[in-house]
């Protein structure tokens, strides 16, 4: 107890801010009261798969879905299946997540306050709390993604459990969302380039036990869908469906008709067509792949309205939870002044303008988030499709840069208030 009291005395603007992100996600949580609808109602009927028939989607098992969210959502459904005690687990994930992105700014950056600056824009920033409360993939995801950054930036004492670790988080990030495969190499370049590990010998051991880590929790799951459809499936049967939906001839982009090439065939059927017929599409004319990174690139970046909209979808009394034409809209306090909100780019504002503070930049601040950011873009514009909520990782990215930007802002206010008073 003394040890948490003096913890909170020595951290007090922190602790703040950790009481605030989730005082202001449980209200969120409260007036919004999201139905889980379309695919946070699959991962919520797959949780209870999970307890009720003891298999990975029923009555078939599935390939398709990635296993750590569900499995999390079904620890959360041994208490209660309601749709408010579900929202509560994300809002704790995301929650977490605060502390976590504090955690990290304390080893990168020269100053506390940037730490702290960097949680309270993850905190209070409209984006983050009105997605909160969602059973979406994103919250779970941030969190083993940061807890894996975490360790990388604490690899410089030179332990090899904390490289294993590293791996083991990113292998289970990579099993909540399988575009934390992609990060692997942004992971692996900072253990060579921003950790500070003495000695090409010791950085090699530490690039071996990362990937051991991630083997052990993602081999598992690979074997199984091997038995399951086949072992090109991988660990999930949807990436070749993605790469089509970017990469086709069909005029259309995140989706495909009724008619197209992959309509009747079963998810590992189709898995392995649009792979095929994607790379048909590009070999036909290279070109087509800049017009696809182009629209990508836009949609990334466009208006975050995935956080509202999501947050206040409800469900018409018997309808299709996954049927869209059977979604509604509840209406909240301040809906049309949040929508707002969300419309100001505020962390790229922030972002390009910490660019101008690139001296106060630590050499991890470079080697962590530059390469994440810059495979963010890679693997949504140029290999797989992009949407705003395919972002929200690079959200969470762009808050360590744009802390630089504000605590600059800061620190000239502070010395003109000094200069003034003397």
């Amino acid at each position: 107890m003394e040890r948490l009291k003096r913890y909170v005395a020595e951290n007090k603007a922190f602790v703040v801010v950790l009481l605030g992100a989730f005082i202001v996600r449980a209200t969120w949580l409260l007036i919004a009261q999201p139905t889980p609808v379309s695919d946070w109602h699959a991962y919520r009927q797959l949780a209870a798969d999970l307890i009720d028939h003891r298999q990975f989607g029923y009555p078939e098992r599935t390939s398709f879905y990635l296993p750590a969210h569900p499995f999390h959502l079904a620890l959360w459904t041994l208490f209660s299946r309601s749709a408010l005690w579900l929202g509560f687990s994300s809002v704790v994930l995301s929650t977490v997540s605060v502390a976590l992105i504090h955690a990290i700014g304390i080893r990168i950056y020269a100053s506390r306050r940037t730490a702290v600056i960097a949680a309270a824009l993850f905190a209070f920033l409209p984006l983050f709390v009105l997605f909160s409360p969602v059973l979406a993939t994103e919250h779970l995801f941030i969190v083993f993604m940061l807890s894996a950054m975490l360790g990388l930036v604490h690899l410089d004492v030179g332990r090899g459990v904390i490289a294993t670790l590293v791996g083991v988080f990113a292998g289970l990030a990579i099993l909540t969302r399988g575009e934390a495969v992609f990060y692997v190499p942004a992971l692996v370049l900072f253990v060579w380039l921003g950790s500070g590990i003495q000695g090409a010998r010791k950085r090699l051991r530490m690039t071996l036990l990362i990937g051991l880590g991630i083997v052990i929790i993602t081999g598992p799951w690979y074997v199984r869908n091997s038995f399951l459809a086949s072992p090109d499936t991988g660990l999930s049967a949807g990436a070749g469906i993605n790469f089509y939906f970017a990469h086709n001839d069909s005029g259309l982009y995140g989706w495909y008709p009724e008619g197209s090439p992959l309509d009747g065939h079963n998810t590992e059927e189709a898995n392995r067509l649009g792979w095929e017929l994607g790379f048909d599409y590009l070999r036909e004319d290279p070109a087509h792949l800049l017009r696809d990174v182009g629209y990508g690139t836009v949609e990334l970046l466009k208006m975050p309205e995935y956080a509202l909209l999501w947050s206040t979808r409800g469900l018409e009394s018997g309808g299709d939870a996954l049927d869209p034409g059977s979604f509604t809209e509840k209406d909240v306090p301040f809906g049309r002044l949040l929508e707002a909100a969300l419309a100001v780019p505020f962390l790229l504002v922030l972002a390009s303008a910490a660019l101008l503070a690139y001296r106060t930049w630590s050499h991890q601040t470079v080697w962590l988030f530059l390469p994440l950011i810059a495979s963010t873009w890679i693997l949504r514009t140029v290999i797989y499709w992009a949407k705003p909520r395919y972002g929200y990782f690079l959200s969470v990215m762009l808050v360590f840069i744009a802390a630089i930007a504000v605590a600059a802002i800061v620190e000239t206010n502070r010395r003109a208030v000094v200069s003034e008073s003397v």
